[in-house]
């Protein structure tokens, strides 16, 4: 656990470096309407995407990327997590999986399984607690113990939290960051875990898809593994690709350092390996 802390204080560190490189054109993007354009020329808002660096709250991808990222709560499950896998291998999809600390201390195989898939791991809390309702306390140990959990199983140390249904307030972001953790909410939730006809749920699924759309979905319901086959050919059909969360974020940090590096003249930026 001690090399767990020193990795996540250095992430620490890395991201309020990227907050430093970039916080003269923060302050210009949030005070000027301004329309910069992506690597294709595509407009997007920049200023979005330069508030969700800076708190260290996701809410989506760059809007200039055909990026979806599925994300899957609540596991791992010992029924319904291998057919969801077995589901995505097929498909040829990469997912980002929100566990649950108490169900991967019970099932640490299955969490292995995610990343041996190519699969992203990643906190929801350990005991699937309404965070914002808790004291302080309680939060950093939620968080905390869920993290553990997945270093218990996979060497591997989350990087995002997503707070069980959602429920987050100031405080609680404000403990996530200490702690090097950046809260992840979505763009799209077709409310699967109301267990709806297969139908239903194709249709709410279709229904506000966009480039950096990150979509809420749950491990544990049949109609979700039945309708992903459609939904993934019919969005790579639309020339969309399925990415994982930090793939996405990582995305948004090297477009704000490249509009710093253009903010400061077209200098190379010694954080995206210029010289």
């Amino acid at each position: 656990m001690k090399l767990m802390r020193w990795t996540v204080a250095i992430i620490w560190v890395l991201n309020v470096v990227l907050a430093v490189v970039v916080g003269g054109l923060w302050w210009r993007q949030l005070h000027q309407p301004v329309e910069p354009l992506a690597s294709n020329g595509v407009p997007y808002d920049a200023k979005q995407m330069l508030v969700q660096l800076r708190t260290y709250k996701m809410y989506h991808g760059n809007p200039a990327r055909k990026w979806i990222a599925l994300t899957f709560d609540d596991g791992p499950h010992p029924y319904h997590t291998p057919v969801l896998l077995k589901t995505l291998r097929r498909l040829h999809v990469r997912a980002t999986f929100f566990v649950v600390g108490r169900n991967v201390d019970r099932y640490p195989e299955l969490v292995r399984q995610m990343v041996e898939d190519g699969h992203e791991v990643e906190n929801h809390t350990y005991n699937h607690l309404r965070l914002s309702q808790m004291p302080l306390g309680i939060v950093h140990e939620e968080i905390e113990a869920g993290a553990a959990a997945i270093w218990r199983a996979t060497g591997r140390i989350p990087r995002f939290v997503r707070p069980p249904g959602g429920m987050t307030n100031h405080a609680v972001r404000q403990v996530a960051q200490f702690g090097g953790y950046v809260t992840v909410m979505w763009t799209d939730d077709p409310a699967d875990y109301e267990r709806p006809p297969v139908e239903t749920l194709r249709q709410r699924l279709f229904a506000h898809v966009r480039p950096g759309s990150i979509i809420l979905l749950h491990e544990k319901v049949p109609q979700t593994v039945q309708v992903l086959p459609e939904f993934v050919a019919e969005m790579r059909r639309r020339g969309y690709q399925f990415v994982t969360v930090e793939e996405m974020w990582k995305d948004m940090q090297r477009s704000v350092l490249q509009m710093a590096s253009h903010e400061r003249g077209g200098l190379p930026s010694p954080l995206l390996g210029g010289s």
